[in-house]
């Protein structure tokens, strides 16, 4: 303890030290569009004579964000277009650094190897943002900020000489949605990794912006305001290029005697029967807005699978990857303000991976002007609880290009046959001063409906003030959830809950150290009876060393979370053996608080590198146990094909009452293959034993394989499923046929 109350002074002081340091570049720059001569060749050399038409301004050069210096490697990146496409040409100097190539598959590995790419914001507001990013070799990745499936059809031709690298990047003006209006100016970016360094370049730089690991991180669709503008863009026909209506069919066979065991909206696996033929549509209405329908939809997870069998007790986020809801996503989720406590993930009151497997959908998503919205509606049978449930979403958002003014406003309304009428209405304000980075937000939600217990009416309100600046930020929130705010389709951590929220960030680099982040933070909460139901505190110290070394969440992480006994009928009788942490309104019977605290933190070698190295221990008490933590992992590659990855997870637990010991183990071994860059397959295998721990013991044999052939079409060959806690004799093989426009555009 002593050791980190001096690594917390030192880097405290470090903070004030490196306040000058920190300067803004480039953020306020605007480049006028260059349009090209002629249609741009594939040529990495960038010998044609236009390029230079088209040079970058430098201005200083590229920001190192990683440390928050000026990058060391010198970058140089042209773009021009014409009636089709964006072209984007880059040369990326390296003397002295090892050039990393060693993916061979698009869409694989994104971050193990050196990257160049270019960020474009079509809006200008930040609503409609795109990546696209090729390695060395000409591997190639994307995303967009509307949806989670971007897929394009484009094109990146590279080459590496001695101690540089160039990068060609055409990308079909048809992939982005472009407002209408003949005249354009957008943002946009151009960014840099360096994967022997583990750092990250940007043109556009703001000291505020952030950085991360790839791509939980960094790049993010966050620092949009701070990109430079391209300014003067004429596009054709008065309004870009519509994007091309799609649809996506797919054809699925499974064999096995598990054939039918699919994971449910809660997780467990379940008998459903397999749907052999579906459909996903996508249709634009305008440039910007798209109709999209659903037909008996997939959700046998074979192209991804998020769920992963870890020691864990409350409960956790997962990102959406189906087709129909990862569409336009953000557009319904439209709240920017999103509450959550210190060691909890945010609340939604749409969220959709709690739905599970439904039958049809219907949605109309997109932007207009200064504008985003959407709204769907789908239909289907939750196997778990035997609902039929019939729902509609909504979202809508104004936002200006800087972001310092904003309001929208977002719901749900639910039915189902089993658990009732659910419906919930959000409306929010927020506003941002961009000269002294003072930021406000109120956000308002109301549910109702016989979902919810009496009096049939919950309410969740949050105000927020912040002040974020290169070096620090200072946020405080004041919360009021009342008692069962549970949105049916939503998700929400605790309810019951009303109090402050107080955090503070202070961020830098000194000498030796690429950069350090040290974050103190709190919460106290009071249910309605008065009682404390949950107060938080940490104090923890994140930061990377130049000697490929880090270490993060170092330190204290301090938790009481308030339990009562689940009651039923007018005298609040208590149910034997039930307890619950989301409210014990409107009884409050056997109310015992825990403690949840956990001391420990995780050191890195070579994170962000093809060969990283990572431990990490935490101990504590964690409600009725004394509970040690450890997990140990690393990945790297094997020649130029294959890959490896290892872990090993330890629980071990102490009652407090018997002081009985008990322990859990998982051990993992992942092996990956390329062939070439369109196919790859992986084979998983699993153990866990023990029951000192969340999870159930089991062996899981998981394997898959992916390939996209010339037709555009894609083939998935899977075995069992990561998720299952044993393994699941399973094989499925579904045949994706991509009818129209890329998957996601």
């Amino acid at each position: 303890m002593r050791l980190y109350l001096a690594l917390l002074i030192w880097f405290c002081v470090g903070a004030l030290h490196a306040l000058p340091a920190l300067a803004a570049a480039n953020a306020t720059l605007s480049v006028q569009a260059a349009p090209a001569p002629h249609p741009m060749p594939a040529d990495p050399s960038l010998n044609d004579p236009a390029w230079p038409q088209g040079a970058v301004p430098l201005n200083g050069g590229f920001e190192n964000l990683t440390t928050r210096s000026a990058a060391r490697l010198d970058t140089h990146a042209y773009l021009l277009y014409d009636a089709a496409n964006l072209y984007v040409g880059i040369q990326s100097e390296q003397p002295g650094v090892p050039i990393v190539a060693t993916q061979t598959t698009n869409n694989v590995g994104f971050g193990i190897d050196d990257f160049v790419g270019v960020g474009i914001d079509t809006s200008g507001n930040g609503a409609q943002v795109y990546y696209f990013e090729t390695t060395p070799r000409g591997v190639r990745y994307q995303q967009a900020a509307e949806n989670t499936r971007y897929q394009p059809d484009w094109s990146a031709t590279t080459s590496v000489h001695g101690s540089s690298w160039t990068a060609v990047l055409i990308i079909p003006l048809k992939v982005l949605r472009i407002h209408a209006g003949s005249a354009q100016t957008w943002r946009f970016n151009v960014i840099r990794n360096v994967a022997s360094t583990g750092e990250h370049y940007s043109y556009g730089y703001d000291g505020i912006m952030t950085d991360g690991p790839i791509p939980s991180a960094w790049p993010n669709f966050t620092d949009v305001r701070f990109w430079p503008q391209l300014a003067g863009l004429h596009v054709p026909g008065g309004g870009g290029v519509r994007p091309r209506p799609r649809a996506d069919v797919y054809a699925l066979a499974s064999t096995g005697g598990d054939r039918s065991q699919f994971a449910q909206s809660n997780g467990t696996f379940a008998s459903q029967a397999a749907r052999p033929l579906g459909l996903d549509a996508s249709i634009p209405l305008t440039n910007t807005i798209n109709f999209v329908g659903t037909a008996n939809p997939d959700f046998s997870n074979v192209e991804v699978d998020q769920q992963t069998i870890a020691p864990q007790e409350f409960r956790r986020s997962l990102q959406e990857y189906r087709p129909f809801f990862s569409q336009g996503a953000p557009f319904i989720n439209s709240n920017p303000m999103l509450f959550n406590t210190v060691n909890a993930p945010s609340d939604l009151i749409f969220y959709s991976p709690s739905i599970g497997p439904f039958d049809r959908g219907a949605k109309v998503e997109g932007t207009f002007g200064l504008q985003s919205f959407g709204a769907l509606a789908f239909r289907g049978f939750n196997e778990v609880t035997g609902d039929t449930f019939d729902d509609v979403a909504y979202g809508y958002k104004h936002a200006l290009p800087d972001r310092s003014f904003m309001y929208w406003s977002d719901g749900v309304l639910a039915h189902h046959s089993v658990a009732g009428s659910d419906e919930t209405v959000e409306g929010g304000v927020a506003g941002r001063n961009v000269k002294t980075g003072f930021i406000w937000g109120i956000d308002d939600a109301v549910e109702s409906g016989s979902y919810v217990p009496a009096p049939g009416v919950s309410r969740s309100i949050n105000g927020f003030l912040d002040v974020h600046k290169p070096n620090y930020e200072v946020f405080a929130n004041y919360a009021d959830i009342s008692p069962n705010f549970n949105p049916i389709d939503g998700f929400t951590t605790t309810s019951d809950i009303r109090g402050p929220i107080l955090f503070v960030n202070l961020v830098g680099s000194m000498p030796g150290i690429k950069n350090y982040t040290v974050s103190f933070g709190g919460d106290r909460y009071l249910d309605r009876s008065g009682e404390v139901h949950e107060a938080d505190s940490l104090g923890i110290i994140s930061a990377t060393f130049k000697n490929g070394f880090s270490i993060s969440n170092l330190g204290p992480s301090v938790g009481l979370l308030r339990g009562y006994d689940v009651t039923t009928g007018p005298n609040c009788t208590p149910v034997p053996n039930a307890r619950t942490y989301f409210t014990g309104f409107p009884c409050y019977v056997g109310g015992r608080t825990d403690r949840f605290n956990f001391f420990g933190g995780a050191i890195g070698y070579h994170d962000g590198t093809p060969a990283p190295i990572d431990f990490s221990y935490n101990e504590g008490p964690f409600g009725s146990n004394f509970v040690h933590l450890f997990t140990a992992s690393t990945s790297r590659p094997l020649g130029s094909r294959y890959s490896l990855s290892l872990e090993y997870d330890g629980t071990l637990e102490r009652d407090f009452t018997t002081g009985s010991l008990n322990s859990q183990w998982l051990r993992r071994i992942s092996l990956g293959t390329s062939f070439g860059p369109d196919a790859n397959a992986s084979i998983s295998l699993r153990g866990i034993n023990g029951t000192g721990g969340f999870a159930l013991p089991g062996l899981n044999l998981a394997a898959s394989l992916h390939m996209k052939l010339k037709s555009g079409n894609e083939l998935f060959l899977n075995y069992g499923t990561p998720a299952a806690n044993a393994t699941l004799n399973r094989f499925i093989v579904k045949y994706l046929m991509h009818v129209g426009g890329a998957p996601g555009t």
